[in-house]
């Protein structure tokens, strides 16, 4: 992807936000917040995944993973609001329980793909292995 793709790909984003954002106006009361929290939630993933591809990386697709947990988490946090007492406290443990667990895997996933410290310990153990035989 190009710059010039990267950058109409980001104005295209900005757009469908301030649509969207526009259409939840037209919404009353709770839900308003619902689909006000939704478009910003779509917005910072579609960010997150045109970053992933404009400059690819385990970092990136970190990034991607944790943007789409925090957008679920906002999501739920909003719809634990409308519930009152123990059921709100529940339900925003809950997210919040989801949040973390989704941040853990996106953190194992990366050091699957990267192989963590341990491989990068074997390599370095196996170039320099090779470089004292010469």
């Amino acid at each position: 992807m190009n710059e010039a793709a990267y950058e109409a790909a980001q104005a295209r984003i900005a757009a469908d936000f301030k649509a969207e954002r526009k259409a939840c106006d037209r919404v009353q009361g709770p839900a308003r917040d619902l689909c006000r929290t939704q478009a910003k939630g779509r917005q910072q993933v579609a960010r997150a995944e045109l970053q992933a591809r404009y400059e690819p990386s385990p970092e990136a697709d970190q990034e991607l993973k944790n943007a789409r947990a925090e957008a679920k988490y906002a999501l739920a946090r909003v719809r634990c609001d409308a519930l009152k007492g123990n059921a709100e406290d529940r339900c925003r443990q809950e997210a919040k329980g989801a949040l973390e667990a989704a941040i853990r895997q996106a953190k194992v996933e990366k050091v699957e793909e990267t192989g963590g410290i341990f491989r990068r310990q074997a390599a370095e153990q196996a170039r320099g292995a090779k470089g004292g035989k010469s």
